[in-house]
């Protein structure tokens, strides 16, 4: 046995899962004494056979025929034209998303043809304007931007100037006479052309708080108890604090104090049944009805929605040009997944202000749909930001319209590499708007990306800002071998009560599948989610869980985050994440709204290098450090070590450690 299963085996016994802890009764029910609503895809897979392919393929067919016919009954009116072989990836776009926009936008069949190598055939199909339009903008794509001429050959002493006297030669010759871009003068020009416009926008109103007398006279050490009472609260302005910057605001401690001189925004909220504002929302409100930018870093489940959707509404009916004669939507809510993009339209929908309307973009969605909902016009787009990006290249929504931009959960945006898109669907942006920016952590990512995009932003932590779990959770740790996962789990369920509800979050999508599959067998009714399911799939097994038709739900890291279920009652990693701020985040999936929950996490001896960042988590929330982790810690502490110093002359091959060289291979 190597080194690396010593290391374990010292620190780690095995410990069986009892039945005795969890002494509740069984709850689960046979497929066939409940509606088949319930049921997950994977179910029924044996049953369907062979006759639902029969079926597609028939359908197929079927459709296949139809395009026929219809290309028949209109081969009469058709162009053909030809365009370069190598500009033929601009007319497809990626996976064939542009010919499906230029066919859409157009009205026109567009057909690629043979190619000579050089030029290949397009056809276009349909009526003499849809062809011509179809034409016109392949052209449009397929056009190079060209160099002007050489400036030694120029009338004008180097400098071709169009008829407005703008210069649009934005070349020069180096000292080899080599024509290159002149940077300067482009950016120059750039900034020229994007003043130009901004100037033409209408003016953005952003101020709308009048602070109550009762808040403004809070004394500074009023102010300070009740932050400290309230988690810790800490606000302060995130970059720079200067003379000719307000004061950071008071927090409100009722609803009224906020929105008193918007009753109809108070009505909404006594629909709601609320109480009280949380923490993160008696803070924000005044920062964001004044107007400022906001960076919120406080954990999921805190009310961070709510605190940023109210004033938007707000922003949304006080500007100067009405909703009905405005080029575009006036909101942008960025969110990282489509599961907290519906989240976050589902909490949009539940507030009727001035008839102002929403839609949700995502991927997975219905492209045309969005488009014709977006064409109709609304004023909140909220978005994931490869929908977005898609929709702003195809220039079916311009960025430069949105006064008010959120970014809802950065931090999981950046984890999930969407910094590319979110910087280029904004590159348009307007600079005097107002954005917020809401987070669980505060990585350099999300700092930088807070610079670029904020201007003298004030920051709220709600908390500590090193990663914390919610206290409302009581956070178990349970070591087993990673082949005795299955049955820790099942055992698990079958003492759950009835009234229970638990995430399963797997770490594979492979997993999720199997392990929906082997509880059907069982007789036991789950749903899944993951990224090979179809989003209506998606969107059906959330439905069942908050309306109690299943009540267990296996998952990826994709439920992580954006899932609100209330009555959520246990989250079980059966593995253990990759990251330890996305334990953070399945942990919030429970104790949400005040309520308590209970987190089961499956430990293997393959988990040991999270065990410190583990027991820190634990330890912040006043949790129970088992000795077994803090064994593991520190074995793995020493094993890095080690491994830094028989590692320190190299390990290549002949060397120690290396092939042929008999040496021993740490197993991670």
């Amino acid at each position: 046995m190597d080194d690396w299963d010593d290391d374990w085996q010292e620190s780690t016994p095995v410990v069986v899962p009892q039945a005795s802890s969890y002494t509740n009764t069984r709850v689960f029910h046979p497929s066939s004494n409940r509606g088949g609503r319930g049921r997950s895809n994977e179910n029924n897979w044996r049953a369907r056979g062979n006759s639902s392919n029969e079926v597609r393929f028939n359908d197929r067919r079927d459709n296949n025929r139809t395009r026929r016919d219809n290309f028949r009954q209109e081969e009469g009116n058709k162009k053909v034209i030809s365009v370069p072989t190598n500009k033929v990836g601009r007319i497809i776009g990626k996976g064939g998303s542009k010919i499906r926009d230029l066919e859409y936008e157009t009205e026109a069949k567009i057909k690629i043809g043979e190619s000579d190598g050089n030029e290949t055939e397009i056809t276009l199909i349909g009526t003499d304007e849809a062809i011509s339009k179809a034409e016109s903008m392949i052209l449009d794509l397929t056009e190079d931007f060209k160099p002007k001429e050489n400036p030694k050959s120029s009338n004008t002493g180097g400098k071709r100037q169009e008829a407005s006297g703008t210069p649009t030669d934005f070349f020069k010759s180096n000292d080899s006479g080599v024509q290159t871009i002149d940077w300067d003068k482009l950016n120059a020009y750039y900034d020229k052309h994007q003043n130009d416009r901004w100037s033409k926008l209408p003016p953005i109103v952003k101020d709308f708080y009048k602070e109550d007398p009762k808040v403004a006279n809070m004394s500074s050490s009023e102010v300070a108890r009740w932050r400290l009472a309230n988690h810790d609260i800490q606000v302060k302005r995130t970059f720079e604090d200067r003379p000719d910057l307000k004061p950071i605001p008071n927090p409100v401690l009722t609803f009224e104090q906020a929105f008193q001189h918007y009753p109809e925004i108070l009505e909404e909220i006594y629909k709601q049944d609320f109480k009280q504002p949380s923490p993160i929302q008696s803070q924000a409100w005044p920062i964001l009805l004044r107007g400022d930018d906001l960076i919120g870093i406080a954990q999921t489940g805190t009310g961070k929605t709510l605190a940023f959707l109210l004033p938007a509404l707000i922003h949304i009916e006080g500007q100067t040009v009405p909703r009905d004669q405005r080029e575009g939507p006036t909101v942008l809510i960025l969110a990282p997944t489509r599961e907290l993009a519906l989240q976050i339209d589902k909490e949009v929908s539940k507030y009727q202000y001035k008839g102002i309307k929403s839609i949700c973009i995502y991927g997975g969605g219905d492209r045309k749909h969005q488009i014709k909902e977006v064409a109709k016009g609304v004023d909140i787009v909220i978005a994931t930001p490869g929908r977005l990006n898609d929709l702003v290249l195809a220039k079916h929504l311009n960025v430069i319209n949105f006064s008010y931009i959120v970014l809802d959960e950065a931090d999981r945006m950046l984890d999930m590499g969407f910094e590319p898109q979110i910087r280029k669907s904004l590159f348009d942006v307007r600079p005097d708007r107002q954005t917020v920016m809401t987070s669980a952590t505060w990585p350099a990512g999300v700092r930088r990306l807070a610079e670029s995009y904020m201007k003298d932003p004030i920051q709220v932590n709600v908390g500590s800002l090193d990663l914390a779990a919610v206290h409302t959770v009581t956070q178990r740790i349970m070591f087993v071998e990673e082949d005795d996962k299955e049955n820790a789990l099942f055992e698990f369920l079958h003492n759950m009560d009835s009234n229970d509800k638990v995430i399963i979050f797997c770490g594979k999508k492979a997993t999720a599948t199997h392990i929906t599959t082997e509880l059907a067998i069982k007789g036991i009714e789950c749903q899944s989610l993951h990224g090979d399911r179809d989003q209506s799939d998606r969107e059906a097994a959330l439905e069942e869980m908050v309306d109690g038709t299943v009540n267990i739900l296996v998952a990826t890291d994709v439920a992580s985050r954006g899932i609100d279920i209330k009555d959520l009652t246990h989250v079980v990693n059966l593995d253990f994440p990759r990251h330890i701020e996305e334990y953070v985040h399945r942990v919030g999936r429970t104790g949400r709204a005040g309520k308590t929950g209970i987190a089961l996490s499956f430990v293997s001896r393959n988990d040991w290098a999270h065990a410190k960042e583990l027991i820190k988590i634990l330890e912040e929330a006043n949790q129970e450090v088992p000795e077994e982790l803090e064994m593991m810690a520190q074995r793995f502490e020493a094993m890095k070590i080690r491994r830094d110093k028989e590692g320190g002359g190299g390990r290549g091959r002949g060397g120690r450690g290396g092939r042929g060289g008999g040496g021993r291979r740490d197993r991670w």
